[in-house]
């Protein structure tokens, strides 16, 4: 592991610690106080339409500005409004209609940072090292995170009730601080890359620049529907992490604890999903396989989440969805990066993240609203989800565009390279 590589992966590894404590406070905060998970999944959704609304234009500045700068700035932005939260929480400075209106708008401010943020890693890792090491590279930082989040989820339970709501956010906004520090360090030759993209500030260009990346993803035939399916787990899974809370304490009748428990299980699955994943040789038919096997598998076992009532037979179901879905996640992310050139780079990841993000708030929405509707009813609404994964999947298996983008992809990549 290269300098650059490691500061990289030791402030992403920091600060997805703290998100994970930003998490667990935030749902348990709101189910304990409000018990409304149609409130919950507004909070959520504020969270991720900035995705949706600055994504295009985020890949654009990716592609034209220096990323390490786009990372620390957004990184110290998110920092400092959670610490904003947890100091107002703490202090009980307002109302609950206060804090609530608060917790809103620091989900929309770190929803606005994301969309930014993202696209620019994703970007930056593949200038960080060579091709035939992105696979691994990809699989070692997703692992890792997941190694952190697995910590985060497995002991956020116990410290919310420990420490309470105030003290998980301030974890969050310090890890942000750390995590910019970190990536303050990278050195990166940006005038070489300003010089290689070019730099403008005027709107013709980044409207030429926006253009230009829709047209590539369009010009490679199944890339755009790869994508959609790719995220269309988005929209299923919404639901089921909404609820999962009150899946915790109305069907397994457990305590906070368990949902830290059940969130580490899928992190863990997650793990060596990737690792098994980027084992394996994906030529020909055999990546094909691999998505459209990991999706169908990823469908059965929240199927037996939803209809378990043991907290071991749910820890199993949430272990096998997060194997399966490490394993599609690593082939489909490595699938893009490693097939657009990285002068535009940029632009695609960010319509990838688009597209994703643009499916969760409805996902969320319409989950909050089956949330109400039938008090909160987990093992009908996380059925319906785990059954929709399973006829998308079987349906798309048979779209010949998707199935010849995921056979042709490294020979189509070099030649749009």
């Amino acid at each position: 592991m290269n300098k650059n590589i490691f500061l990289l992966w030791q402030g992403q590894l920091i600060s997805q610690l703290g998100m994970q404590a930003y998490s667990i406070a935030m749902m348990f905060w709101f189910m304990e106080n409000t018990n409304s998970s149609a409130l919950m999944s507004i909070i959520l959704i504020l969270s991720i339409l900035p995705s949706v609304l600055f994504g295009p234009i985020a890949g654009v500045i990716a592609d034209q500005y220096s990323r390490k700068n786009i990372m620390v700035v957004t990184d110290l932005i998110r920092g400092t409004a959670v610490l904003v939260l947890s100091l107002t929480i703490l202090g009980e400075y307002g109302s609950q209609f206060f804090i609530i209106m608060l917790f809103a708008m620091v989900s929309l401010i770190n929803g606005i940072s994301r969309a930014f943020f993202q696209p620019a890693v994703d970007a930056f890792i593949p200038d960080l090292v060579t091709t035939e090491k992105l696979s691994k590279t990809v699989a070692f930082f997703q692992s890792s995170t997941q190694c952190t989040t697995i910590v985060g989820q497995a002991m956020g339970g116990i410290l919310y009730r420990a420490l309470g709501a105030p003290i998980l956010l301030l974890l969050d906004s310090i890890s942000y601080f750390i995590s910019a520090f970190s990536e303050s360090f990278i050195k990166h030759s940006f005038e070489e890359h300003k010089k290689r993209i070019g730099i403008s500030n005027k709107y013709k260009q980044h409207k030429a620049d926006l253009i230009e990346g829709l047209r590539y993803v369009k010009s490679c035939k199944g890339m755009l529907q790869t994508m959609i399916f790719a995220s269309s787990v988005n929209f299923f899974i919404a639901p089921i992490m909404l609820l999962l809370p009150f899946y915790v304490t109305g069907q397994l009748l457990e305590e906070a604890q368990w949902y830290g428990f059940l969130l580490a299980a899928m992190a863990l699955g997650s793990i060596l999903g990737y690792w098994l994943s980027a084992t394996i040789n994906v030529q020909g038919n055999r990546r094909t396989f691999i998505m459209f096997a990991s999706m169908f598998l990823f469908s059965c076992s929240l199927m037996l989440l939803s209809q378990t009532a043991s907290p071991k037979i749910a820890l199993f179901g949430l272990f096998i969805a997060g194997l399966s879905l490490g394993g599609f996640n690593l082939q489909a992310m490595t699938l893009f990066q490693n097939n657009t050139p990285t002068e535009l780079r940029g632009r695609v990841m960010s319509l990838l993240m688009t597209i994703s993000s643009g499916l969760l708030p409805l996902g969320l929405l319409i989950g909050g609203v089956l949330g109400t509707l039938t008090n909160n009813n987990t093992q009908l609404i996380f059925g319906l989800c785990s059954f929709s994964i399973g006829l998308l999947t079987i349906f798309t298996s048979f779209n010949l565009n998707i199935r010849n983008y995921m056979f042709n992809s490294e020979s189509a990549g070099l030649s749009k390279a």
